[in-house]
């Protein structure tokens, strides 16, 4: 029996409320839906996160030229308060250099099925 649409509307409200911090990192290991979360975090913020309907949030973050990171980033993870919470979700990209003379803007859809 598939899941009933309140249910699902209920679900997406509980997971905007544990996505409290966008985290850049350097491990860029593979991402699997079993992760363990940031490998080596290099810079947080805090998220804006929008629903966008029952069953949909949009979860962005800027981080500006004064986060800086000595190591390429290779990995973005969704987490609580602290890079140690376990992860809403983890994704790993070609590295990217972060230094004072760039920004870089991360756009994440998440969806509850």
């Amino acid at each position: 029996m598939p899941i009933l649409d309140t249910l699902k509307s209920a679900l997406t409200d509980h997971l905007a409320t544990l996505v409290t911090q966008m985290t850049l990192g350097s491990s860029g290991g593979d991402s699997s839906s079993r992760d363990g979360g940031a490998g080596n975090a290099q810079m947080s913020v805090t998220p804006n996160i929008r629903r966008i309907d029952d069953r949909t949030l949009a979860i962005s973050a800027t981080f500006d030229s004064q986060l800086t990171s000595a190591q390429t980033i290779k990995e973005l993870v969704l987490t609580g308060d602290t890079a140690l919470d376990t992860p809403a979700y983890r994704a790993t990209f070609m590295p990217i250099t972060k230094d004072a003379s760039n920004e870089i803007k991360v756009d994440v859809l998440i969806e509850v099925r």
